[in-house]
Parts: C-alpha cells; sequence; structure tokens
C-alpha cells in the first residue's frame, strides 16, 4: 500500500521541483520590485527617447574664426551682429556701451580688433548656454549675469584701452613692430632644443 507506482512518483517529484522553482523565481520578483527597476526602465526609455528626437532649434557651437572660410566667416559676422544689436544692446545697454567703447566715444573700432570679436562670440555663446539651453536654469542664467557678462565687459575694456586708431588703415600696422619678438621667441626655441637634447634637465 505504501509503494506508489513508479509514474506518480517521478509526477510527484517534478511537482516538488517545479513549486521549488516558483518558489525562487518569487524570491527573485521581490527583489527586483524592491530595486525599483520598473521606474528605471521607464526612466531609460524617456532619455533614449529625448536623444532620439532631432533638436528643435541648432544650438550655436563654439566658434574657431581661425578656421572659417569667407561665407563662413559672413554667415558667422551675420549672427553675431544680430544677437548684438537685437538682445544685448537693448537689454543691457551700459555692458554694451562700455565694454565696446561708446561710454567716452560716438564711435567704436572693435570690429577691427580679432581679440573683441572672440570675446563677443564667447560671450554670445555663453548668453544661450544660459537662455536658450533647454538643459538650463536659474543658476546659468546667474552665473552668466554675475559671471561671464561682466568678465567680457572687462575684457573688452582692456582690449581697447590702449587704441586710439580710427579709420580704415589704422589697425594694418603691426602692433610689434618696434618690440624685440623675434629675439625673445628664438630663445624659447634655444630652451626647447636644450631640453629636447638633454643639454638642461628643467
Amino acid at each position: 500500500m505504501t509503494d506508489q507506482p513508479k509514474e506518480i512518483r517521478a509526477v510527484w517529484e517534478r511537482t516538488r521541483a517545479l513549486g521549488q522553482a516558483v518558489e525562487t523565481l518569487d524570491k527573485r520578483l521581490e527583489a527586483l520590485e524592491d530595486q525599483g527597476l520598473a521606474e528605471a526602465v521607464a526612466e531609460l526609455s524617456q532619455v533614449v527617447k529625448r536623444l532620439a528626437e532631432e533638436p528643435k532649434a541648432a544650438k550655436p557651437s563654439v566658434w574657431n574664426w581661425g578656421t572659417f572660410n569667407p561665407q563662413q566667416q559672413a554667415q558667422a559676422w551675420e549672427i553675431l551682429l544680430e544677437w548684438m544689436e537685437e538682445t544685448f544692446r537693448p537689454r543691457w545697454p551700459r555692458a554694451y556701451k562700455e565694454m565696446l567703447g561708446y561710454t567716452d566715444k560716438p564711435t567704436s573700432c572693435w570690429h577691427q580688433h580679432p581679440d573683441m570679436v572672440e570675446a563677443l562670440s564667447g560671450l554670445m555663446a555663453s548668453y544661450h548656454w544660459a537662455y536658450s539651453d533647454p538643459e538650463s536654469g536659474p543658476l546659468r542664467v546667474a552665473e552668466w549675469l554675475d559671471r561671464w557678462l561682466p568678465g567680457a565687459v572687462r575684457q573688452g575694456q582692456f582690449i581697447l584701452q590702449d587704441c586710439t586708431g580710427f579709420g580704415p588703415d589704422a589697425h594694418k600696422a603691426d602692433p610689434w613692430e618696434n618690440k624685440a619678438v623675434e629675439k625673445d621667441t628664438d630663445a624659447v626655441r634655444c630652451r626647447i632644443h636644450m631640453l629636447k637634447t638633454g643639454e638642461v634637465s628643467s
């Protein structure tokens, strides 16, 4: 009576094994639920979706004026001038005047100074980073107002402080023509050579 047929015993053992497997799966599911995987997967799905979407507006990238061809320079000048006259000048008129040298003079040669053009391009790029980037927030705006704008104004004033030239030919002269620049750079090149050959160690 106690002996069970082989088939029944095999079914019972298989059922017991399945029960243990289900119990193990239940424990694993509980552990996964505790980790909040459902929320993480949903969040990851949203991130992937945002990355796959095309940007609604092109963000201005960092400009390298030295690599621009004439057509690219013309386009860059148009973008920069539009931002200066439609955003920078009306919203921050005092900073505009102080940076570009309009405080004491009715005209300015700012556009003839490559370092000024670079400073303005950087200011415009940082403005878009603070105000146009969808991922921006109040801290970026505060940083632009407190750090980047005043810094650019100081930089512009520094660039123009010793400039007295006006007119089409005023900025064509070599500002280093009376300086011993070649002699100084030759000394530096000599130092580099000595370091490479081991004549000096540091």
